[in-house]
């Protein structure tokens, strides 16, 4: 039985690295900068929009052991300048919000919030939050020129195939950096919606990802009802920004053993 097992587990390995080894020529078609460019353009096309999500992010312990924390919520934009979105995830219990003058954030396990005036548009504020290293994970595919800002440092792009995400048709384009590959799946057809988006950091301690996929994309009518102006507990603490630590999906590192 044991000799069966090696025999399987090789004849996988070696399948699986013919696979691979197939990607390292020339992809299926060379037209992943046209479709990244039509969901760029289609994402800034839509004024009202909304969506589910799941996310996740890697991180490496000083012991070499690979987590992934996990998180879901919501999200809804009004273009130009108003966003709404949650996160409930393990360590963290997140209500954010922008309504063109103010950012909000609302710890709802912390009871506390931080708010500070914010003038301007969702590109402006995603650029003001990257700069004080307090941006909102995947908030890249939300500009209104999505295609220049992923492009910037890309070295190689491909096609690789189409692919089958929720149980939608997507195309599977990959891209690469210095510093990061990068993957996205954008839904085939007249709504190419980027459906799953994942970045892997190439030169931290065993390569951690973040992933991020979309689910219940709505535009128009079907767009979730949101209040962009959120509305804070009386007894809610106000704190700096800082205090709430980044806008992502890890613990303190305290509270994971000093994660890289």
């Amino acid at each position: 039985m044991a000799k069966l097992m090696l025999a399987t587990r090789f004849k996988v390995l070696v399948a699986l690295g013919a696979i691979t080894a197939g990607f390292s020529g020339p992809a299926w078609a060379d037209d992943s900068k046209e479709l990244l460019k039509a969901m760029s353009d289609y994402m800034a096309a839509q004024k009202t929009f909304s969506f589910d999500y799941v996310s996740s992010v890697g991180a490496v312990t000083p012991t070499f052991e690979k987590l992934q924390f996990v998180s879901s919520g919501t999200a809804t934009v009004g273009r130009p300048d108003k966003i709404r979105v949650t996160r409930t995830g393990g360590f963290a219990d997140l209500d954010v919000s922008f309504d063109g003058t103010k950012f909000t954030v609302h710890g709802k396990n912390l009871d506390a919030y931080a708010q500070i005036d914010a003038k301007g548009s969702l590109d402006e504020l995603f650029d003001r939050l990257q700069n004080a290293g307090a941006e909102i994970p995947g908030s890249d595919l939300l500009l209104s020129n999505s295609f220049d800002t992923l492009m910037d440092g890309v070295t190689e792009s491909k096609h690789i195939s189409s692919a089958v995400v929720d149980g939608v048709e997507c195309e599977y384009l990959t891209f690469r950096k210095n510093d990061v590959d990068w993957q996205i799946w954008i839904e085939s057809g007249a709504k190419p919606v980027p459906k799953r988006y994942v970045v892997t950091s190439k030169h931290v301690v065993q390569a951690p990802e973040y992933m991020l996929e979309v689910r219940n994309f709505r535009t128009g009518e079907d767009v979730k009802v949101a209040n962009f102006a959120i509305e804070i507990p009386g007894d809610a603490k106000k704190v700096d920004l800082s205090e709430l630590g980044q806008i992502d999906e890890l613990p303190a590192p305290t509270e994971m053993g000093d994660a890289q």
